[in-house]
């Protein structure tokens, strides 16, 4: 695996962390979580925008559906 940088992410740190979790991974898994951050932390920062309540919620629905977290209907 490379050392790059995923969204802020460590590529490097975040498989240093699982494998001493116990986990036996692979690359690829461990390449594959870093993306799922990634999509988790666009998520979160759209949804933490000021908006109304229920536009929020909306909008959340909105990330569920298209399974994509950044620019999803922003």
């Amino acid at each position: 695996m490379s050392a790059g940088m995923r969204g802020g992410i460590s590529e490097a740190a975040l498989e240093e962390v699982l494998a001493a979790s116990g986990v036996k991974i692979t690359s690829e898994d461990a390449e594959a979580v870093a993306r799922s951050l990634v999509r988790i932390q666009a998520a979160a920062a759209t949804l933490l925008q000021s908006l109304p309540f229920d536009e929020t919620v909306e909008r959340f629905y909105r990330l569920l559906d298209t399974g994509t977290a950044g620019g999803a209907g922003a």
